[in-house]
Parts: C-alpha cells; structure tokens; sequence
C-alpha cells in the first residue's frame, strides 16, 4: 500500500459518524499496516467522561477503514492495541491488509458517501424498508405507541442532561452557528446540519450559556427548550443499540455503523439519540421496556426513516489534518 492508496482509504473511512462531529479518529501508514488512534484533545470530558463515546466513534472509524479498504479489493485483519498513551494519541487499532476482500464489506463502501445524519424530520419511509434486518446488538422499534414513548424518552433524558452548565458549555464549544466561524464547514455541529433557524441559531448562545436555561429548566420547560419529540415521533422505526458490557465499545462502534450503512442502502437517514443512553434513569427505563439483557449495555439509539426534505451538506477536516 503506498501513500497514494493510503489517502484514498483515509478520505472515504473518515466519513464514518462521530459524537458532535469531533471526527478524533486519526490514521498513520506504518510499514504497511494502518495504525488509527484517538485524538484526546477531541476527547468530550463532560458529557462522555469514560470515554464511551470516544470508543464507539473510533470504533466506527475502524470499520470504514475495513470498508474504504475493500473498495479497492483489500481485506483487513483488526487487531486492537493494548499500547499505551503517545502524546496525546490513544492507539485504538492496527488493521492489516489481506489479499482478499469481503464481499459484503465492498457493497456497504458505496453506500458511505450516501449516509448522513439528518435532524430536520422524517417522511413516509419506502415499502419493506425494515423487513428482515435483525442483528444481535440492535432492537429495532417500529410498533407507532413504542416510538411516541420512546420519543417522549428521548426528550426527557436530553432535559435531564442538558441541565448541566458544563455540558452546555462543551456542547456549545461544538456548535458553529455563523457561517463566520473558521469552523463552520470542517467539524462540529453547524446550524445547517442542526436544522436550526438563524433566529435560534442568534439566541442559543445566550440561553444556552447562562442562567436563562436553569430557570426556564426550574419552570419544567426543560424537555420543551430541547424537544425533539415532533420529529422524532414521525421515524419509521428507532434502532436502541446494546454491546455486552464485558466487551469493548470500539467494536460496538464498528457494529454501529455497519448498521447504519445498511440503513442507508435500504433508502433511509439516521438521526442519532445518545441522551438515551447517556441518562441513567432512561437508559434502565428503555432497557426493561424492550428487554434488554442485564449483561448488555444500551450505548445509543437511531431515528430511522426517509429524510424530509433536502439533506445537509457533511463537515469535515481534511484528509491532511486526521493523518498523524
């Protein structure tokens, strides 16, 4: 593999979803196996203090490695390091190129540029698009009175979690919300990708940041200041994604996106809803509800569907800025 084929690959894994968009995966060529790491200083310290989130987008950045790399007719042995911390970089996997592809592996790779998160809402999703789609690390969700429950859920767990001012301010950190932020079209969340209004986009900062949002929270309007339950009641199906607890979220990470590529060849959009899984308390009320085992744990949840109207457009840095 030289340096050209290298960038290839890195350009098509790097699309692979990650928490706000902190894209802290990172790629180096080494003798001709693929090392990825985790940048820590993209790390999320309040609102995924043990890292949770950090695996499962690392994790996701490994299986579009695998993906990217059986697109050009490569296959891939992962292993995972155990190496310790090298300046600010967390060794997360060496993935070893093999002379056969999996074939399943090449299909997904054309679906990677198609697939986006989408939060502007959900129309009727095409004919048989959940049909046999199971797998042991997802529970999906298409019963209508289930997902108007679970979209209240989703509501609650995101006011109980927005009502910390640390998590606000590192999710406001995040967030580009004038096309004049330097920013605004490399990571985060900008106010296209958050289907947000200009007007809103002009007073988050200020409820957001202050004492506005712990008094209107005080007040119960908590679950309205961040709902989302309007959209996400019209999804086709919500997917609640659950790992053994005993086991590594980085290949749960994998698994996850896996499956939302598959979603993506079946004509749907995702819509991620981690508070879930974030919130102790909704995250057992979730788990007893669908019955899932004492010995998995929930680590995320998608809103399925087909995308209301146009999708926005991916942030992303460049291929140069995630090569170490």
């Amino acid at each position: 593999m030289d340096s050209l084929e290298f960038e290839a690959i890195v350009a098509q894994a790097m699309l692979a979803p990650s928490a706000h968009n902190t894209q802290p995966a990172r790629w180096r060529l080494n003798q001709g196996y693929i090392e990825l790491y985790a940048d820590l200083s993209r790390r999320l310290p309040v609102g995924d203090p043990n890292d949770r989130d950090l695996e499962v987008s690392c994790g996701a950045a490994v299986e579009g490695t695998v993906v990217a790399m059986a697109a050009r007719g490569i296959g891939a042995k992962v292993t995972l390091s155990d190496q310790p911390v090298e300046t600010g970089l967390r060794p997360i996997a060496r993935i070893a190129p093999k002379t056969t592809a999996e074939a399943k592996d090449a299909e997904l790779a054309a679906e990677v540029s198609k697939r986006l998160t989408h939060r502007a809402g959900f129309v009727t999703s095409p004919k048989g698009a959940f049909e046999d789609w199971e797998a042991t690390h997802m529970t999906l969700v298409e019963d209508r009175v289930e997902i108007e429950w679970l979209a209240k859920q989703i509501d609650i767990a995101s006011a109980r979690v927005m009502r910390s001012r640390a998590f606000r301010s590192e999710l406001l950190h995040w967030m580009r919300l004038h096309q004049d932020d330097p920013n605004y079209h490399t990571d985060g969340l900008n106010r296209e990708v958050l289907a947000m209004d200009a007007t809103t986009a002009r007073v988050a900062p200020t409820v957001l940041g202050g004492g506005l949002y712990d008094l209107l929270s005080l007040l119960g309007l908590g679950p309205h200041l961040s709902g989302e339950a309007a959209r996400s009641r019209d999804a086709g199906a919500i997917a609640l994604f659950h790992w053994p607890a005993n086991e590594t979220m980085i290949e749960a990470g994998r698994a996850f996106y896996r499956s939302w590529l598959q979603a993506t060849a079946r004509g749907l959009v995702g819509w991620p809803a981690a508070a879930l899984a974030d919130d102790p308390e909704t995250r057992v009320s979730v788990s007893d509800r669908f019955s899932i085992p004492g010995d998995r744990v929930l680590f995320n949840t998608l809103r399925l569907g087909a995308a209301n109207g146009a999708t926005p457009s991916r942030t992303r840095l460049s291929v140069r800025e995630v090569i170490v």
